[in-house]
């Protein structure tokens, strides 16, 4: 079999997220090696790589070479930048040429082999973690501060042009309290940093230097036999923290500590069901796949339908990975990771009675909270089986019958009762309120709305159009021209399906421009549906619509696809209901004007399936709060903002559910305890440990956080401020 040819890319004049993204796009698709050209000042390269490969640069890489990567090797014909190796944890960086500051910097395993001389600083806060030691080795001479704040790991300074003097600056081993230093030539006690003391060299230093500068020596192609472990000089730690304050600013504008918490990632924070999805993943990635599904159950119980199915997802449409290379598959995982148990209730049982009217999404979302929770739940539906608006009006080449049933029927496996076929009026809601504790109506919007123009009469509601087909009875549309009122994904549906039922010629119309996104759009305009914004109708005839703009347009059948509104009349006077027809409830609450009454879906407000779902759960928590006596606290949203998320460090995974970056989220990688200089950061399990004392303000810690999950305490202001600032006018802004 044929070895892979090396791939080569010609960096010339190319912008370093262009390249670092071609590199990703190489390794992606199983090539393990690959020739860098013309590399100038490009920074990054390699960073975040998680994989057994090998970068050849020949040029001169820029800041960061290989940060945070876990395994590549890369070689650089030439010299290096600012950075190299920073916070690497695996693998090999070899430099046949001389590199600037900071190279090692917080680096904790790996090995970075440097042929030349390095300038301040190096291998700053280097340490070892658990059993990885790393190692920098410098060829030429190092400047001040080499070995700063060293933690484990050990330097090795070579001076193999055996410079006239010592071949290290001044402070040595300043801080250290870990690892050693080995340098070849003079070094005087006035160089040594606080801290740093000349220390005895033994059998396992000597069997140390011996074997790297071997393993130094292939890799560069030099003969370093004139050199003998007997020629180095040993620095290592006098004391615990000797030079704590080293770097306590005289004069520090900031004022307020740092703390860490977690903001909501996009994903999370666009899908109105309030979905943790990073966390979901993490719990997987930690081979804790139950645990995940458990959490997921949590949330909802439309996880393969919706989430996995017809949602039109928000989620991966916010999704930060997008500017590396491609929004997280959150449907795909949702559907791959899907439980194959029921749920779970508890075994002790309350008193109170729930009664919801209504089993399409936000109903059966908040039976599944009220039920798992231990109360008696009865749902009322006129339709003689559960799903509502999912049953009933998503063309079922979207949504089959087989795959909502795979939820419905983990719905179904709760001791939930059900009252099926049974229309609810005046007398019958009365009954209903007077058997229960609580009350929810569910009954969503099925209403069409109405234009008054003349010929409106004429228009047929969407919501009935679609209805009809799943219910065995649809239109014959053969040959002719199907105009749409209302460009939203509603109505991509029905242009979808006036298609598939023979229409010659479809048209959306809408007074703005169109809401429709995601894949319903796709189709539409796939199959050659007619987008026109914007335009207001004027009146209709029999055969036409005529617009203010003086347009016509034909149209053999109107479609009305501008939303419902609710069916109101069985509830009783003390329910109020505003002027468009929709439930009236406290601001952040599901709460009626009748104490017992609750509201959630389309019945309070319209929205997506999800705001559905989402208000279903918000609902049922507010209910067990009221039930317990407790206060109901709206879940409010802090997004992470975009800027603190460090994408560079991401890239070359293998497994779409290795592909998110967990944003806003901590995973507990302790990058930020690691990178504190003065050791003020800790942790103890979940909980974060900031001592006052130590911590000079440096924001180290906030700087290293790949996920923006640690900050400075006044960032939940500033992130509220983005948040309104920066989404307001999103489309999605409405329906959270």
């Amino acid at each position: 079999m044929l070895e892979p040819k090396m791939q080569i890319i010609d960096a010339k004049s190319l912008y370093y997220k262009t390249l670092n993204r071609q590199i990703r796009e190489l390794l992606s698709e199983g090539n393990k090696e690959i020739r860098l050209k013309n590399i100038i000042g490009q920074r990054y390269i390699g960073a975040g790589i998680n994989a057994k490969v090998r970068l050849n640069i020949y040029g001169i890489p820029g800041q960061d070479l290989g940060a945070f990567m876990n395994g590549p090797e890369i070689v650089v014909y030439g010299n290096a930048q600012d950075g190299v190796g920073n916070t690497m944890n695996a693998g090999k960086i070899v430099i046949h040429g001389k590199a600037g500051e900071i190279p090692g910097h917080s680096m904790r395993g790996g090995k970075i082999f440097i042929q030349g001389d390095v300038e301040y600083r190096a291998g700053i806060h280097m340490k070892a973690y658990l059993d990885q030691i790393p190692w920098l080795i410098i060829g030429g001479t190092a400047k001040d501060y080499c070995g700063e704040y060293m933690a484990g790991g050990r330097v090795i300074v070579l001076n193999l042009n055996d410079t006239k003097g010592s071949p290290v600056g001044f402070s040595v081993g300043t801080g250290i309290h870990g690892g050693s230093i080995y340098i070849r030539g003079r070094v005087e006690n006035y160089q040594m940093g606080i801290g740093a003391i000349f220390a005895e060299m033994d059998d396992e230093d000597q069997k140390f230097i011996d074997e790297a500068l071997e393993e130094y020596a292939r890799d560069l192609g030099l003969d370093l036999s004139g050199i003998s472990s007997n020629d180095f000089v040993k620095i290592t730690r006098k004391g615990h923290r000797p030079f704590a304050n080293l770097y306590t600013p005289g004069m520090n504008i900031k004022s307020q500590a740092p703390i860490h918490f977690n903001l909501l990632p996009p994903c999370a924070y666009n899908c109105p069901t309030g979905i943790p999805t990073p966390v979901f993943f993490n719990l997987i990635k930690d081979g804790k796949v139950e645990q995940a599904q458990l959490l997921m159950d949590e949330y909802t119980p439309f996880r393969f339908s919706v989430c996995g199915t017809v949602c039109p997802a928000p989620c991966m449409d916010a999704c930060n990975r997008g500017l590396i290379d491609g929004p997280i598959q959150v449907q795909q995982l949702a559907r791959e990771y899907y439980p194959n148990f029921n749920p779970k209730i508890p075994e002790k049982k309350r008193k109170e009675i729930i009664s919801i009217i209504g089993a399409g999404p936000a109903g059966l979302s908040t039976a599944w909270q009220l039920v798992r929770r231990g109360y008696s739940v009865r749902v009322y539906d006129s339709m003689d089986d559960l799903g509502g608006k999912l049953r009933k009006a998503i063309p079922r080449e979207r949504l089959s019958d087989e795959i909502l049933n795979k939820d419905i029927q983990r719905i179904k496996a709760l001791p939930i009762q059900f009252c099926l076929g049974k229309t609810i009026d005046v007398a019958a809601f009365k009954e209903i309120y007077n058997h229960s504790d609580i009350v929810l109506t569910a009954t969503g919007a099925h209403i069409s709305k109405k234009i008054k123009i003349d010929g409106g009469d004429r228009i047929m509601g969407g919501l009935k159009f679609l209805t009809d087909i799943n219910d065995g009875h649809p239109m014959d549309l053969s040959g002719k021209e199907i105009v749409i009122i209302g460009a939203g994904n509603v109505g991509m549906d029905i242009a979808c399906e006036s298609w598939r039922l023979g229409a010659a010629e479809v048209t959306a119309v809408d007074i703005q421009k169109p809401l429709a996104f995601g894949k319903e759009l796709e189709l539409a305009t796939q199959l050659g549906t007619h987008i026109l914004w914007p335009k207001t109708i004027e009146r209709l005839d029999e055969n036409k619509i005529y617009f203010n703009d003086r347009t016509e347009i034909q149209a053999d059948v109107v479609i009305f696809s501008i939303g419902e509104i609710p069916d109101t009349s069985f509830l009783p006077e003390s329910v109020l209901c505003n002027e468009s027809g929709y439930m009236v409830t406290s601001e952040k609450s599901f709460r009626s004007s009748d104490p017992k009454v609750y509201g959630a879906g389309d019945i309070i407000h319209p929205g997506l399936i999800t705001d559905a779902i989402g208000s279903g759960r918000l609902a049922a928590m507010e209910i067990h709060a009221v039930l317990n006596g407790q206060e109901f606290i709206y879940p409010t949203k802090e997004l992470v903002p975009r800027r603190k998320i460090q994408t560079i460090y991401f890239g070359g995974e293998t497994q779409e559910i290795d592909r998110c970056m967990s944003c806003g989220t901590c995973i507990f990688c302790d990058k930020c305890v690691e990178a504190c200089p003065q050791e003020a950061l800790s942790r103890n399990g979940e909980v974060f440990t900031i001592d006052p004392l130590k911590c000079t303000l440096c924001y180290s810690c906030v700087n290293v956080c790949p996920r923006g999950a640690i900050q400075a305490d006044f960032m939940a202001e500033l992130v509220t401020k983005e948040v309104s600032d920066g989404h307001k006018n999103s489309k999605f802004a409405q329906t959270n």
